[in-house]
């Protein structure tokens, strides 16, 4: 009984974005602990239940199963990432060594307290690309496939409406468009919305339609997709120190989310011609009354009040006027319009 009621304190804690850092119950050998996810020392802890393997994981919690060997990788207890036991740690973020206070318990000086946390982000899921580099990009107008839905090994061909050299054994990447964007504060427009599908190998430059192989793919791949320039598809961006304050806003959000949290990848209306870089982290502030500023998206000024933090953002690319992010760390949901500010030093 109180094993259960264990685990569904510690899988209630790798779902929840925030709160007390460290609680201990200590009552000799049968001592108690409960790890909350958004403390300085915690960790974000998943508890496996039966049938779970790696890739079920990472996609319930990251919306792509293709994270699984970064998440593997901060599991070095798990030897086989198709077999896991019940009531298995699973580690959502890189663990780190834990402090516990000699009394049994610590307290953050708030539940919604983020404390400090060098997480590692995975990029190229999503972005967003200008007019220009969409103009540039090349489509796959056929397949010698006798099938609708593409994937891995399946033969493409490759057509650029602008002069455009490719080599054979060339990288590209697969992105299919999606809306463009608008600032929601200047009402410009910024660029179109992207979502990455995988990567291929040109193999042929003979004609004017290129020969490609498709050598990755996250999800199913159609005739009309775009292709561009390869990058890396798995960069890992390590959090650097903010040279300089900056304060702007999220302008954008992807697959029609309206309500961000944890994991959710964002846009920003500052990039690396006001000094950010990727790795850089933004907090999420408010000022006003909870229920006073909910729905009201661009309520900035309450100077009356405090500066409330409600999430932390990690700067995955940055452009320049504009930078890709992923939420961090949230206490409650926020939408587009927010302001975020990125303090200096931090």
């Amino acid at each position: 009984m109180m094993t259960g009621l264990r685990n569904r304190f510690v899988l209630a804690a790798a779902l929840l974005a925030g709160g007390l850092s460290v609680v201990s119950a200590v009552g000799g050998s049968q001592a108690q602990e409960i790890q909350v996810s958004g403390g300085v020392t915690d960790v974000n802890v998943y508890v496996a239940e039966g049938g779970d393997s790696l890739w079920d994981i990472a996609d319930r919690f990251f919306s792509d199963p293709w994270y699984w060997p970064t998440l593997w990788s901060f599991n070095p207890h798990i030897t086989n990432p198709n077999w896991i036991f019940p009531g298995d740690k699973v580690y959502l973020i890189p663990p780190g060594p834990t402090e516990r206070d000699e009394n049994g318990f610590a307290l953050s000086e708030s539940r919604f307290a983020p404390g400090v946390r060098d997480e590692l982000a995975l990029g190229r899921r999503v972005g967003y690309v200008s007019d220009e580099e969409l103009r540039a990009a090349g489509v796959i107008s056929n397949s010698r496939e006798d099938k609708i839905m593409l994937g891995e090994r399946d033969d493409i061909y490759i057509k650029f409406e602008t002069a455009r050299r490719i080599n054979k054994g060339d990288l590209v990447l697969i992105y299919r468009q999606g809306d463009r964007m608008r600032n929601p504060v200047t009402h410009k427009w910024m660029g179109w919305e992207i979502r990455y599908l995988g990567m291929a190998r040109v193999t042929d430059t003979e004609q004017d339609m290129n020969k490609a192989v498709i050598m990755k793919s996250f999800e199913e791949i159609y005739r009309g997709d775009k292709v561009a320039t390869f990058a890396p598809l798995q960069r890992m961006v390590p959090p650097v120190e903010n040279s300089k304050e900056v304060t702007g806003s999220i302008v954008a959000s992807f697959d029609g989310v309206n309500f961000l949290g944890e994991y959710h990848y964002v846009m920003i209306d500052k990039g690396s011609r006001d000094d950010v870089m990727a790795g850089n982290r933004f907090l999420v502030v408010t000022h006003g009354d909870g229920i006073e500023t909910q729905g009201r998206r661009h309520r900035r000024n309450a100077p009356e009040f405090p500066e409330e933090t409600s999430g932390e953002l990690l700067v995955i690319e940055a452009r320049d006027n504009s930078s890709l992010c992923i939420v961090t760390y949230a206490n409650r949901e926020f939408e587009v319009g927010a302001t975020v500010r990125m303090p200096a030093g931090y």
